[in-house]
């Protein structure tokens, strides 16, 4: 297995979530090994010195680039992840994807791992939110009604997937959804899980243009517009 972590400026939120992931990982039956890429992209903060800290008690790849877009980012932390295990077969491999500002429960990649044990090709979480305010309320309610939400921060699929639709695309936002859009239409078998949800952050203003911090800050916006 591979988890591919982009991080952006994440000093706050880093060691959560690295630490989080370590859980996941940690919690992994007996006999699964699992490989960490935390892709360092364009930090100009203490995100660098987090990771490489970590990186120095769990083994993981800590990669810098100046992608500037966390499409790119995902796709070289897997690329990477990918280039460990030449001899294996794609069939044989899982890659996963979270953010570096959400925090991934115990359970994560083992619920992955029985998706694809069932047949899945591609895994699609869903995430929550802690902060207790109206806006987030209002999300929560439109969300539940969502029939297939697809999130970069908690996203699952298999090498030959992976390697048969190109990989992430080099997008600032939106990657997420498109390689999912282009499984589907490629014929992969998708799963869409309710369970290990990944708490992710209720800030409104995000790394990447059209993210989750622009939907609640869109919907932030339209309950102050609905009440002046």
């Amino acid at each position: 297995m591979g988890v591919v972590l982009p991080v952006h400026d994440e000093e706050e939120r880093l060691p959560a979530a690295l630490e989080a992931i370590d859980a996941a990982v940690q919690a992994l039956p007996p006999g699964i090994a699992c490989r960490v890429a935390v892709v360092l992209d364009h930090c100009g903060d203490e995100s660098p010195v987090i990771a490489r800290s970590w990186r120095g008690r769990t083994g993981a790849l800590v990669i810098s680039r100046e992608c500037r877009s966390v499409g790119a980012a995902r796709g070289a932390g897997s690329l990477a992840l990918l280039s460990l295990w030449p001899e294996i077969r794609p069939a044989e491999i899982w890659m996963a994807t979270t953010d570096a500002d959400s925090r991934v429960p115990p359970n994560w990649l083992t619920v992955q791992l029985e998706a694809h044990a069932s047949g899945a090709d591609l895994w699609a979480g869903r995430v929550r939110v802690v902060e207790e305010s109206v806006a987030v309320q209002r999300w929560r309610e439109a969300y539940a009604a969502e029939k297939n939400p697809v999130h970069g921060a908690s996203l699952g699929f298999s090498a030959t997937l992976y390697r048969h639709i190109g990989g992430f695309g080099h997008v600032r936002s939106g990657e997420d959804r498109d390689l999912h859009r282009r499984a589907e239409a490629a014929g992969f078998q998708i799963a869409y899980g309710r369970r290990a949800m990944v708490t992710t952050s209720s800030r409104r203003r995000g790394r990447a243009p059209g993210g989750f911090a622009g939907v609640l800050g869109d919907v932030e916006r339209e309950r102050f517009e609905a009440t002046a």
